[in-house]
């Protein structure tokens, strides 16, 4: 079978086959190219400029490695190498910036293909390579027994830990990836990491730890981020733009459509391209709010009182409530001496970790640099914020009285 040969600064040489190299050139994953990975976080790491073509390249790499452990028939291996190709191909423009805006209003997640994958090009290449496209989605949504696409611990984490740490200058994501590769076995489709892979999951897991506050939910990402989403909201409300056009579109030419725009999106988008973005009004942990009644606020209402209470145009008002999370991680099987157990279960190292997390969490309100003052006051009235006398975590920013 002919291969072609791809260069990757992660990974080196990918060898490609024939038929995988016929789906990387079809417009539904080549459209990759001009989706950023991290949405964003260029603005904050200048390095972080690398794509969601390549991670799909590279999550494609390490999901062929696996599968050769597997015992599995070529067809099933197959699939699962397709699955990992294409789990990214459903990611609007600026990839996790888009997502709630997708799913409040096309109701899809980006693991959701279906509807790009059926009638196209890539279904005609996988029908003739006799692939069953059912068993491809299910890898991808996590609803196969084969947890390699979308797993406790996946090629996917295992490719964008590495390859954001790489791009972005932080040397967090820095795991040994080859030997919990070479670590892993499947037990009846179940991936399990021996036990001398332990250290290389713990490893894993503290990258993973490290990245998500200094990367992932840096503040300045987080609210050039939530500017994006308010004026894309704005857009779709106001008939400017239809949602699922979301899903054609790339990064290119949403930049296009909201600088063309007159009015709040435009002036939005002019504040992101400058990065004169909001500040930070209020940003506490969940120590310092009734988590309760802050995961279940409807955040747009609280973003017009807000703006009531400060008397500023709630436009300019963003409160950001991120999602709480555990570490699917932890889940991952470990062989202790015969007996299978969580990875928690295996490691205190990894139980550690899953305490110090819930220090990542940080709700914030942001908003123009000349409303801070009034808008921390406000916010520190609706949230019931108030000051201690002990000395503030570093990270912290409450109003000053």
């Amino acid at each position: 079978m002919e291969k072609k040969t791809i260069r990757d600064p992660i990974h080196g040489a990918i060898e490609v086959a024939d038929w995988i190299m016929r789906i990387i050139d079809t417009p539904i994953v080549q459209r990759l190219r001009r989706i950023n990975q991290l949405g964003f976080t260029n603005l904050v790491y200048p390095g972080a400029n690398h794509t969601r073509f390549e991670h799909s390249l590279g999550v494609m790499h390490i999901a062929k490695l696996l599968v050769e452990k597997m015992d599995a028939d070529e067809q099933t291996k197959k699939e699962i190498v397709a699955a990992a190709l294409l789990h990214d191909v459903g990611h609007a423009p600026f990839s996790h910036s888009s997502e709630r805006i997708v799913r409040k209003y096309l109701r899809l997640d980006h693991e959701d293909i279906i509807h790009l994958v059926r009638g196209s090009e890539v279904e005609d290449i996988l029908n003739d390579e006799g692939l069953r496209i059912g068993k491809i989605f299910d890898h991808i949504r996590g609803k196969s027994h084969v947890g390699i696409v979308s797993g406790d611990i996946d090629a996917d984490r295992m490719d964008y830990l590495v390859r954001d740490s790489y791009y972005t200058g932080v040397a967090y994501g820095v795991f040994d990836i080859m030997r919990l590769i070479e670590k892993i076995y499947f037990d009846g489709g179940r991936l399990v990491i021996e036990a001398g892979g332990l250290r290389a999951a713990e490893s894993l897991l503290i990258s993973r730890f490290m990245m998500y506050p200094t990367v992932y939910f840096h503040h300045v990402c987080r609210i050039a981020r939530k500017m994006y989403e308010k004026a894309m909201e704005y857009s779709i409300e106001e008939g400017l733009i239809e949602p699922g056009d979301l899903l054609k579109m790339d990064d290119y030419e949403v930049v296009s459509f909201l600088r063309s725009q007159k009015g709040y999106p435009g002036e939005i988008m002019r504040l992101i391209d400058t990065r004169r973005l909001f500040k930070r009004a209020i940003y506490v942990g969940r120590q310092r709010v009734d988590l309760t009644e802050v995961m279940n606020l409807n955040v747009r209402r609280a973003e017009r009182e807000i703006a009531e209470m400060a008397g500023i145009d709630s436009q300019y008002v963003i409160v950001d409530i991120p999602p709480l999370e555990d570490a699917r991680e932890l889940k991952a099987l470990v062989n202790m001496e015969g007996e299978l157990v969580s990875l928690e279960e295996a490691s205190p190292l990894v139980r550690a970790l899953k305490e110090a997390d819930k220090e990542v969490w940080k709700m914030g309100v942001y908003t123009k640099k000349e409303y801070v003052e009034k808008v921390a006051k406000a916010a520190a009235d609706y949230f019931g914020i108030r000051k201690i006398p002990q000395q503030k975590k570093l990270d912290e920013v409450l109003p000053i009285w």
